[in-house]
């Protein structure tokens, strides 16, 4: 699997988990939050399972471990650090800003995101409303950002 799902994967997970409750996230939710059929995600859950970033149950669903929550969590943190971003420099707005966070989000590692966030002023919101999680020891640093 490529970075790029990888980290689609783990965005929408932490974001189904906080809607969760901590509750098990059903693949048919994931699926329809990706815009791809269940079958995909079944393929993909058992690699991230294997990461040690998930427990996966076919029929039960899927809960986030703690690798997971960090890294879906520093990826929105990305994204909409992006998108403050974006919006601050460029005139780019609604879902075009979002899609071009998006694409984005796959190429700054982490030493470039928090630079960005400090010149922003580290901003607590993105342009949507949406709270940017912190940068904390909890999520910083993250294995493999510096290779």
């Amino acid at each position: 699997m490529n970075k790029e799902t990888r980290e689609e994967y783990l965005e929408t997970l932490y974001k189904l988990s906080l809607k969760a409750d901590g509750k098990k996230i059903k693949t048919g939710e994931i699926a329809e939050e990706l815009g791809v059929k269940p079958p995909t995600v079944t393929e993909v859950l058992p690699r991230l399972e294997e990461e040690g970033c998930l427990e996966y149950r076919p029929y039960q669903g899927v809960k986030l471990t703690g690798k997971g929550l960090t890294e879906g969590k520093r990826i929105v943190r990305t994204h909409r650090v992006i998108e403050v971003f974006l919006d601050e420099y460029f005139s780019i707005s609604g879902q075009t800003l979002h899609e071009k966070a998006c694409e984005m989000e796959h190429i700054f590692d982490l030493e470039m995101i928090n630079e960005m966030c400090e010149r922003l002023g580290a901003p607590e919101e993105c342009p949507h409303g949406n709270e940017i999680p912190p940068c904390d020891i909890e999520i910083c640093p993250v294995e493999g950002d510096r290779d």
